[in-house]
């Protein structure tokens, strides 16, 4: 859980658990995390600083806040702010005219969502506003045209406005997760620089068609929602590095999965398969195969055929029941075994 740019791109070597289906880093999730030698900590710091146009970072995090402090308007030249974990309720548009601001970060605040406002600016580039109980978004995120990380999640939202996620033109990654969503708008397709897009632990029943669009899109991480089929046309996402699809209710891949052939991570476990879809053996670039925890009855021998296979997990299958099913698959598990960690 942390902030880099590359961020959630760099999935493929999480550790797996045969109790616990692997899951991507949460976007920002540690906003800030230890202040930068040279950086404001404290009030009374930004009051007495003589050299305010020296001043980069400004971490006042936990420090019973109820507003944005005047003090940090004092510093022309600020380019991290972090609030988080106060009592704010409200974002002046006055924080929009620090001309070099880049971080903001209001995470675990009070934020009313009427209440914040942005200017139209061109340097802000990462926001966090997660755990904020937003039960909708702020209308304003869209005047930040130079924003390319947005941090959402663990808010209440149950719908994302087409209106406005259109215009978040430049976005490369957004996290949605841990709120109350139903569905996306159309409009998430127009994203096309997007290269994560996280929605883990929402009400998701479906997937846009025009998800398919973001060809640039790298990390789709979709578990824990209630998705029984993902969109037909999935496989146009040929720049798809990992996909975290467990603790669904699908009972089958899309056909076209078999053209992501840059797939390196895919967990589906926590599934309804009876069976590991065909598509799965085509993917030649397969590092890492979570298939735990569905119906599946029957373990391919193609499988034993991908040459970049370094983890598999099969767990809680039948065809592991021990009985005279298990015995027909050893010979295959201690293949798959020589090239790959194998859970079973």
């Amino acid at each position: 859980m942390r902030i880099p740019i590359a961020c959630i791109a760099i999935l493929l070597s999480l550790v797996w658990s045969s109790a616990t289906a692997q899951q991507p880093m949460m976007l920002g999730a540690t906003f800030g995390g230890t202040p930068e030698p040279g950086s404001i900590t404290t009030l009374a710091e930004a009051r007495a600083t003589t050299r305010p146009d020296t001043v980069k970072e400004v971490d006042l995090t936990g420090q019973q806040l109820t507003e944005v402090p005047a003090e940090v308007f004092r510093f022309p030249n600020l380019q991290k702010l972090i609030l988080s974990n106060n009592q704010i309720t409200r974002l002046p548009g006055r924080v929009s005219r620090l001309k070099h601001l880049r971080v903001l970060s209001l995470s675990g605040n009070r934020l009313d969502p009427r209440r914040v406002k942005f200017r139209r600016n061109r340097h802000l580039q990462i926001l966090n506003l997660q755990y904020n109980q937003l039960a909708a978004l702020p209308r304003g995120i869209a005047r930040n045209k130079s924003l390319t990380q947005l941090v959402i999640g663990n808010n209440k939202l149950t719908r994302l406005p087409g209106s406005q996620v259109k215009r978040w033109r430049n976005l490369r990654e957004i996290n949605l997760y841990n709120n109350k969503l139903t569905a996306l708008p159309d409009e998430i397709g127009r994203l096309h620089h997007l290269t994560t897009l996280d929605l883990y632990r929402n009400d998701l029943t479906s997937l846009p068609e025009s998800v398919t669009a973001l060809r640039n899109l790298s990390v789709l991480a979709v578990a824990y929602n209630r998705l029984d089929q993902l969109p037909a046309g999935l496989g146009q996402l040929t720049g798809l590095r990992a996909l975290y699809c467990h603790h669904n209710q699908l009972y089958r891949l899309p056909e076209s999965t078999a053209n992501l052939q840059g797939l390196t991570v895919l967990d589906m476990g926590y599934n309804w398969f009876d069976a590991v879809p065909a598509s799965v053996a085509s993917l030649r670039q397969l590092e890492d195969l979570d298939i735990s925890y569905n119906h599946i009855g029957h373990l391919p021998d193609e499988l034993a055929s991908l040459p970049g296979l370094r983890r598999v997990i099969l767990s809680g299958n039948p065809f592991l029941a021990p009985d005279e099913t298990r015995p027909r698959y050893e010979k295959l598990i201690t293949l798959l075994t020589k090239q790959a960690q194998v859970v079973d």
